[in-house]
């Protein structure tokens, strides 16, 4: 019997004794815990052999095999016409990794719990792995995912896991396609490159776009590998990516939450499991939107993630990096809609946080010193504010607010008004706070502004609007907020 028969014995048997069944009236027992309401705000990190060669993004093991990408252009260059993955994996020796820098400067960002992950489309797994030789601990001694969780640990902050395994089915099959002299050709490191399954259009049900159907075996590896990474890791959190939405998934997505939620049980843990495109039932883990937001104040918790960096989640070289005003803006929209922040970092394949990000990650950290309280542990209030629209998907980072922007959060006898544009001014018109339609009648009993102790501050409140105003402005690169105490 091999490694991964012997895995799926072993969660059948977990899930026969535990309370949760691999079935999704079973599973809607789930219940998102406080402590993840309460948190808002977390740190995804994406870091792995992908950051060797810094160029394009973490999709480069992909890209290295597509004719016409930077990353092919670099591979040839450097590593010669039939260069293959297995050169930049046995490349990564990140001699300056120090995983309590990492948790200290984390701690200090103002995050609650950090997902690095665990293994990507590359198929590489972070951590120490019986179920396939190409892991961290073999190749380079170290379990990194071990050594973050106890540095965490430490410092409050509670470990998440992300996985990647499914898109591995397809995600080198461009070595195949485009390399004849690629090492995918052979057996000898067919666990390394994967099945690099083609794209062609001819081995699916209908439905599936990209042309691929997922075999048995790959749907057990992925299982056996997602419940060998949990119990190896006993995170509080597991994220998927997206293409675990296919339909011959569902089955073996209903068998790792069981799992995993009978096993969070026995740790003591309370988790939250997050999934995109339907690829769960509603009320049994948490909607995820990447790069997105959506409109409206959400009935359930939600999360966004996003990065810091405009244009990958990897570290490369070419990076462009966000103001750290723009994250902030970024996640007082998401925790106004009911939902939590997810913010991505990529650190350099020598294991340090390159400056720009350092330096994002810093300012939020000094911001929600002062305006966390507006954050952390808040509700949304009746609206999540005012101002232009933004379309509901993801893949639609905003990164523009107007004059007329404001967003909302309320603890019981207090709302917080975040005007959105940092541009300096005086006066503040917020028309949801009338009398009228859906705004205020309770009775204000003072205004300040949150870091801004000695800000002169008068308003007016009636029908039409909240109005407050400033006896001169505030230059400050990040969003203001204003403590509304009402009875």
């Amino acid at each position: 019997m091999s490694a991964i028969d012997n895995y799926i014995e072993k969660i059948d048997e977990v899930i026969a004794n535990g309370k949760f069944k691999d079935t999704w009236e079973s599973l809607s027992q789930y219940k998102i815990p406080d402590w993840y309401k309460e948190n808002k705000f977390g740190l995804f990190v994406h870091w792995g052999c992908y950051s060797v060669p810094a160029v394009q993004s973490e999709w480069f093991p992909r890209e290295m095999y597509q004719k016409g990408t930077p990353s092919w252009e670099w591979r040839v260059k450097n590593l010669g016409e039939n260069g293959d993955y297995r050169t930049i994996v046995e490349r990564f020796h990140p001699d300056k990794f120090n995983a309590d820098e990492w948790a200290e400067l984390f701690y200090k960002s103002g995050a609650k719990h950090i997902m690095p992950v665990s293994e990507h489309h590359d198929g590489i797994k972070m951590y120490r792995s019986e179920l396939n030789r190409w892991n961290t601990y073999e190749l380079t001694g170290h379990d990194y995912q071990a050594e973050l969780h106890a540095a965490f640990e430490k410092k409050g902050l509670k470990f998440f896991c992300s996985n990647h395994r499914a898109e591995h089915l397809w995600f080198l099959n461009g070595a195949l396609e485009n390399v004849p002299g690629s090492e995918a050709h052979g057996e000898k490191y067919r666990d390394l490159y994967g099945p690099c399954m083609s794209m062609d259009h001819d081995n699916s049900r209908p439905g599936h776009e990209d042309g691929i159907e997922a075999p048995e075996y790959w749907l057990r590896d992925w299982l056996a590998s997602a419940c060998e990474m949990i119990d190896k890791n006993k995170p509080w959190g597991v994220y998927f990516d997206w293409w675990i939405y296919q339909s011959e998934f569902k089955p073996y997505i209903r068998k790792f939450l069981a799992y995993y939620y009978n096993r969070c049980d026995e740790w003591g843990i309370s988790p939250v499991v997050f999934y995109k495109n339907g690829c769960m039932m509603q009320g049994t883990a948490v909607f995820d939107v990447e790069r997105g937001q959506i409109n409206g104040i959400a009935r359930e918790t939600w999360q966004c993630d996003t990065a810091i960096a405009k244009n990958s989640w990897g570290y490369t070289e070419n990076n462009e990096f966000k103001s750290a005003y723009n994250c902030a803006a970024n996640l007082i929209d998401v925790v106004s809609k009911n939902g939590c922040f997810m913010l991505n970092v990529g650190p350099k394949a020598d294991g340090t946080v390159c400056d720009e990000e350092k330096e994002v990650l810093l300012k939020l950290g000094e911001w929600l010193s002062c305006c966390g309280e507006a954050i952390y542990g808040s509700e949304p209030f009746t609206v999540y504010g005012e101002g232009t629209e933004k379309d509901n998907k993801a893949f639609n980072d905003n990164l523009l607010y107007g004059l007329r922007d404001y967003r909302f959060t309320y603890k019981t006898g207090k709302i917080y008004v975040f005007p959105m544009s940092n541009k300096p001014r005086k006066e503040f018109t917020i028309k949801s706070l009338g009398y009228r339609n859906d705004g205020i009648r309770y009775d204000i009993r003072g205004i300040e502004l949150l870091g801004h102790p000695d800000a002169k501050i008068k308003w007016t409140h009636d029908a039409k609007a909240l109005k407050i105003k400033l006896s001169t402005p505030i230059k400050d690169d990040m969003p203001l907020c204003f403590k509304i105490k009402i009875d």
